[in-house]
């Protein structure tokens, strides 16, 4: 059986995301069913103001994050001592897409989970859809899950107590789909 764990890493900014949207369009090249949430950085005038949940199998947009001195909803949760705002509802979606990814996975199939970071430590955010997508790969088929780089090792934790290969590449490494070569997907 077809199946593995890839985990993208690298720095804020470093194309973690880039390079899951180009392995989920690999993915679709290779005729797999693709299926996740991204979370694509919305800027102004050169400043990160939130990130957008992107659905992979849709291509929906909904909100995920935003400046916390904008977001003026009771939907929006602050956590910690960050900068930026929940969406409640927003995490909820991707939950449920993850969610109904994990129920659908097959070989042919791959889920993305972008990314796992601080809140994922704390059992918020993507975590429970995560989850769901590593409890489906028994199965088969592959996930690909971004983090920045001082999340591997918690991220490694998580899939410890699963029986997979786990590949684990830098996102803006020069030669990273020479170094992947046909080792995933």
């Amino acid at each position: 059986m077809n199946r593995g764990t890839l985990i993208i890493h690298g720095p804020i900014g470093g194309g973690k995301t880039a390079r899951a949207l180009e392995l989920a369009e690999r993915a679709r090249e290779r005729d797999l069913r693709v299926m996740g949430v991204a979370s694509l950085r919305v800027m102004e005038e050169g400043e990160t103001v939130a990130y957008d949940g992107f659905d992979l199998s849709s291509g929906a947009r909904f909100p995920l994050v935003l400046l916390a001195n904008r977001a003026d909803s009771p939907d929006w949760a602050r956590l910690g001592p960050w900068k930026y705002a929940f969406s409640e509802p927003g995490f909820r979606r991707a939950n449920a897409l993850l969610a109904d990814a994990a129920s659908k996975m097959n070989e042919r199939s791959l889920i993305v989970v972008d990314e796992y970071g601080h809140i994922e430590t704390m059992g918020r955010g993507l975590y429970p859809g995560l989850v769901k997508a590593i409890g489906s790969l028994g199965g088969g088929g592959y996930l690909a899950v971004t983090c920045r780089t001082d999340k591997v090792d918690p991220l490694l934790q998580l899939l410890a107590d699963e029986e997979r290969r786990v590949l684990v590449h830098e996102a803006d490494r020069h030669d990273f789909w020479a170094a992947l070569g046909d080792s995933f997907i």
